[in-house]
């Protein structure tokens, strides 16, 4: 964990001097691997690089050309799909009462 955090200081100290103040937002913070975010979302892999590749949800490319994803917008997105899917289940709930036999 001392190397994750002494490879992500550096990191940042790089970025400041390549970019200044100025650091594209993709870039900052951690980035997530194609794996990491199909384990979120729980669907595969492939699902996930071709949301990236409909521009669905945020990614940078490697220089060797492997994709990555901002860790903390993958963050507001799982968000934003959890406050949805809780959302829907309320909303069936409500709408399947027990003893409503109104055919809804």
């Amino acid at each position: 964990m001392i190397d994750d955090d002494v490879q992500e200081s550096q990191r940042r100290t790089l970025l400041v001097e390549l970019f200044g103040s100025d650091v594209p937002s993709g870039l900052e913070g951690q980035l997530l691997r194609t794996a990491d975010v199909a384990a979120l979302f729980q669907v595969s892999e492939r699902t996930v690089s071709e949301w990236a590749r409909r521009r669905r949800i945020p990614s940078v490319r490697t220089p060797g050309g492997h994709r990555r994803y901002p860790a903390e917008e993958i963050r507001h997105l799982l968000a934003r799909t959890e406050d949805a899917a809780w959302i829907e289940r309320r909303m069936a709930a409500l709408t399947h009462r027990p003893g409503d036999h109104t055919g809804a």
